[in-house]
């Protein structure tokens, strides 16, 4: 499927960008263009801004959180995933009051750095997927009231930890990943139902039956077609030789997606708030794979 830009959508968002150019200082017109050129995507986000270095990596890290803290409370969304974030560049997001989604998975960060979100009250979403956080880490979080989802998959958190502050915060949602030998049994009840297609067709193996391996080196190009049936967008990411994820696409709700792909090559999905579902490998031959609807 070729994803077809709406153009009215293309007129709102360029006025909405217009509106808020208008109204920016000199220190925030410096921000956000100083912001682009590290390779940052900058988004209108309600009555303020969505800013994304997930995609740039380990080209990023503290210096750049020093543009991104000089638009100061205009920062609602901060993506900042697999770039080269410390302990040290979080000080700078006590200057983002309104900041309500934080990404922080595949950083350098561990408890001291949490320590600097504490007054960040109106935090909704965080992500700490893969950071060095612990339970110690946690206590810091206990004043955010309206924090509602919280991503805590490979880290040092336990359970006792997340128990701790899920009765200071009861409406939050702490996800750590699922049991293990559990979704394996499923995994095998569900393998004996699988029916064989014409079409050389991928394992979908979901989120918990087993961790997503490296990518093999010595592969041979090919190509994947991925179909995701499910409700709502989803994101691809490819599994690196180092066991790193690089973001490669989103697919929509519903939406189809072919590409290029090596054999052996390990393809991790996740949804729109990077919940991990599941992972395939590619093979040599051309193939496909179905996205569940859950």
């Amino acid at each position: 499927m070729i994803p077809i830009w709406n153009p009215m959508r293309r007129l709102l968002s360029n006025t909405v960008l217009w509106l808020l150019a208008t109204t920016l200082s000199y220190a925030e017109e410096q921000g956000l263009q100083a912001i682009r050129e590290a390779g940052g995507i900058v988004r209108p986000f309600g009555a303020g801004w969505e800013i994304e270095f997930q995609r740039k990596g380990k080209a990023v890290g503290d210096d750049e959180l020093a543009d991104v803290a000089s638009l100061g409370e205009s920062v609602y969304s901060l993506n900042l995933g697999g770039t080269r974030t410390t302990d040290e560049g979080l000080r700078h997001l006590s200057k983002m009051k309104n900041l309500s989604r934080l990404h922080l998975e595949r950083t350098g960060v561990g408890d001291p750095g949490v320590a600097h979100l504490s007054g960040l009250t109106k935090l909704r979403y965080l992500n700490l997927y893969g950071t060095k956080v612990s339970d110690a880490g946690l206590a810091h979080l206990k004043s955010l009231r309206g924090l509602k989802n919280l991503y805590v998959w490979r880290t040092g958190v336990t359970s006792s930890g997340c128990e701790e502050l899920s009765r200071a915060l009861p409406d939050l949602r702490v996800v750590r990943g699922v049991d293990l030998d559990k979704a394996a049994a499923e995994a095998t009840s569900r393998k004996k139902e699988e029916v064989e297609i014409v079409r050389v067709a991928l394992k979908w193996i979901p989120a918990g039956t087993d961790n997503p391996p490296r990518s093999k080196g010595g592969g041979r190009i090919s190509s994947i077609q991925i179909d995701n049936t499910r409700g709502e967008a989803v994101k691809l990411y490819w599994v690196e030789y180092g066991g790193g994820l690089k973001y490669y696409a989103e697919i929509a709700a519903g939406g189809s997606l072919t590409r290029a792909t090596f054999s052996k090559a390990t393809w991790f999905i996740t949804d729109m708030d990077e919940t991990p579902l599941g992972h395939f490998i590619a093979t040599l031959e051309p193939s496909q794979i179905e996205i569940p609807k859950s």
